[in-house]
């Protein structure tokens, strides 16, 4: 009995439509049309596709966009890097050329500073290893015990303090490159640009030609998504 209940329902029905003068065939097809209408008017209004598209590709562009980004920053990077190289020939080989005459001048001073700096922590490992050996001769001594904590303890703070003094050297040392990177990618960019015809950097020229190619195209796919 139950499972007559829907075969009756779906006569019923079928009966309701014909008693109104519309054919049940005819209602569908009405149906149909009136969805081909919807759907034809849809791709005729292309900023509902686009929108549309555009959320339903919402997540997948974004993971494009940060891909792209990524590999632009990575291929920036390896510029700056060869910019660098070329700018720290150019200020050893050429000092001297106009375009680069100022800048030239304050990486001098720079370098000269960094230089002394060396130097100076050369001198200071030496002293510094020099207290050290010597503190293990008196380790190692047969003198008194008092005389050797005197003296002990009197190079335990002398090695503290050299210490101290090549930390504080090696942070110069560090900061005087830091300052170097920017003035060296300078000229290096300026020498990029004016492109002296000679055979040592027509290598590093080709490089730099390859990644600009490569970071144009990144960033024209970045500009579609």
């Amino acid at each position: 009995m139950e499972s007559f209940e829907p075969d009756r329902l779906s006569f019923l029905a079928t009966v309701d439509l014909q008693k109104a003068g519309l054919p049940f065939w005819v209602f569908y097809l009405l149906l149909s049309l009136i969805l081909l209408l919807i759907f034809i008017n849809f791709l005729q209004k292309k900023d509902l596709r686009q929108k549309l598209s555009y959320f339903l590709a919402g997540p997948r562009r974004r993971f494009s966009r940060l891909r792209i980004q990524v590999l632009i920053k990575r291929e920036q990077d390896k510029k700056a890097e060869l910019l660098k190289r070329l700018g720290e020939f150019t200020s050893i080989q050429w000092p001297d050329l106009p375009e680069i005459e100022d800048i030239a001048r304050e990486i001098r001073a720079l370098e000269e500073n960094n230089a002394s700096l060396q130097a100076q922590w050369h001198r200071v490992y030496k002293e510094l290893e020099s207290r050290r050996a010597e503190k293990q001769q008196l380790l190692s001594s047969p003198e008194s015990e008092e005389k050797l904590k005197t003296r002990l303890a009197e190079l335990d703070q002398e090695i503290a303090e050299l210490e101290k003094t090549r930390a504080e050297i090696q942070a110069s040392i560090i900061r005087t490159d830091e300052l170097l990177e920017p003035y060296h990618e300078t000229i290096g960019s300026i020498m990029y640009r004016l492109r002296p015809e000679r055979e040592d950097l027509a290598f590093l020229y080709f490089q730099l030609d390859s990644l600009e190619n490569k970071i144009r195209q990144l960033q024209e796919q970045l500009e579609k998504l």
